[in-house]
């Protein structure tokens, strides 16, 4: 956005205040106060944005921390609440000199934002006790996190319990829970931290992030098994990280995609170029058998009898049938694009990359769905790719001693690589205009921003990393080969 274009919003004008800050700290801070309580999110450019056009109008060389307190609604629709809440976000511009001569300036903004509004002379008086590292002071006090716009965020994982175990969320933002960011001073939910320095975090991508998640699901069988189901949005891909012995004593598991191959063969050798119109009416048949003593089973307040309990295994079964058997073992990967029946297994875990949509279709489950009174079995097969699932091709993108860089997923919507690093190797990468999502699977990592501070990346710690962080190293620094997986939107 222009200055000629930000001028158009005549925000100087509503300064509430505007000057330096009296104090016996070094630094000379000044601090405004913007309110746009009265004003929609939207109506306004992000907080960065309208700090750096303030800034650079204030043109008081003498300035060394310049802080902006801009006090605002926001929408909060994956909260299923229609009203806007008040929030507080603080940018800080800080000037520091690069040379011995002091000759070059380097820019360096971070910010922070909280809920729970602080009365201003409250805050102010924060800042006045210490004006050197008034940012700092004022995260702490609000126990939230400092957005730095060439720094990492650390995702911190929220855990949401299934009927078969429970998803680690690491991006997630809907009704059921909200992912936060987190640091030494406190933690902050990832969309309002998102929308700090939105332009400078994301460019031009919208705040639902790719959705990075690992599913958990418990060892035993049945128990343990997710919904088979269909997606018509969502593009989704599975990386498996463990295989439970106890479920899988020869360490591959199985993972149900597609149709079986057997079936196809029988379908097509009976009924020729009718074959897929004919097996698709057969499973359905099959499912409705199954559904109904599923009901029966599931809307009964008794013990069900041993005769009902293999009845049950033997109609779950003639229906599983149709669905194909892939084999997996740990490192292997399977993706899904829309329209491709499948499920995940008891005693499999993944880390799964997916796009930020909430939908699926189901088409049967071996346990009472929660979720919704009905399953989606007549939509689902009506719309399923009547074929067999094939494991998708692996693209190596980069391969020398020591190192190897796969891309094992190019959906429409977003990319995912494997990065592999023997130890004490390193890797290079640019962000150019997109961020980045990268996720630890093993090893140590550690990540050199190209001006932020290093920081260590363990199993299964998950970072976003801005677009203004421009390019980063990546280093094995632990004592077995490092893994990670990093995505990209398009």
């Amino acid at each position: 956005m222009t200055t000629t274009e930000l001028a158009e919003y005549k925000l100087l004008p509503t300064l509430q205040y505007s000057e330096l800050v009296d104090s016996v700290g070094k630094s000379k801070t000044w601090f405004g106060l913007l309110n746009l309580r009265d004003y929609p999110a939207d109506n306004f450019p992000d907080a960065g944005q309208i700090a750096d056009y303030i800034f650079a109008e204030i043109a008081q060389p003498e300035i060394q921390i310049f802080l902006l307190l801009i006090e605002r609604q926001h929408d909060e629709p994956w909260a299923g609440n229609s009203d806007s809440v008040y929030i507080q976000q603080l940018c800080e511009i800080k000037a520091q000199k690069t040379n011995y001569n002091e000759q070059y300036t380097e820019i360096i903004k971070r910010g922070c934002v909280w809920k729970n509004m602080l009365p201003f002379d409250n805050l102010l008086g924060i800042i006045t006790q210490n004006t050197d590292n008034p940012l700092e002071s004022v995260a702490k006090n609000r126990h939230c996190v400092i957005v730095n716009t060439a720094q990492p965020l650390n995702l911190e994982v929220l855990n949401i319990q299934k009927p078969w175990g429970y998803e680690g969320w690491y991006t997630g933002v809907e009704k059921r829970g909200v992912v936060r960011v987190t640091d030494k001073y406190g933690k902050t939910e990832l969309p309002h931290a998102l929308t700090l320095f939105k332009k400078q975090l994301l460019a031009d991508y919208s705040i639902p992030l790719i959705l990075l998640k690992t599913l958990n699901p418990l060892a035993e069988d049945v128990v343990g098994d997710l919904y088979y189901e269909m997606h018509e949005e969502k593009w989704e891909v599975y990386v498996v990280t463990e295989i439970d012995k106890t479920a899988w004593p020869s360490g591959t598991g199985i993972i149900k995609a597609g149709l079986h191959p057997n079936k196809i063969a029988e379908y097509q050798q009976n009924h020729a170029e009718k074959w897929s119109d004919v097996l698709i009416e057969d499973f359905k048949q099959a499912i409705a058998e199954y559904e109904k003593i599923r009901r029966l089973i599931d809307e009964s307040a008794e013990e069900f009898s041993n005769e009902l309990s293999a009845q049950e295994m033997s109609l779950r079964k003639k229906a599983a049938d149709f669905v194909g058997d892939c084999p997996v073992k740990v490192g292997d990967i399977v993706s899904f694009p829309v329209f491709q029946l499948h499920s995940l297994r008891h005693g499999i875990k993944v880390i799964e990359f997916q796009t930020p949509h909430y939908e699926r279709l189901i088409v049967m489950f071996a346990q009472k769905v929660l979720t919704q009174k009905h399953w989606d079995t007549e939509n689902a097969l009506s719309k399923i790719l009547p074929e067999v699932y094939k494991q998708p091709e692996l693209e190596i993108l980069h391969k020398s001693d020591g190192k190897l860089v796969e891309r094992f997923v190019d959906f429409p919507q977003f990319t995912a690589d494997r990065i592999s690093l023997d130890n004490e190797h390193t890797w290079d990468d640019q962000l150019g205009r997109q961020y980045h999502l990268l996720i630890n699977v093993s090893g140590q990592a550690t990540v050199f921003p190209e001006n932020g501070q290093s920081l260590f990346l363990n199993h299964e710690e998950a970072l976003f990393l801005p677009v203004g962080m421009g390019s980063y190293r990546l280093k094995s620094t632990g004592d077995s080969p490092l893994i990670c997986l990093k995505a990209m939107p398009k």
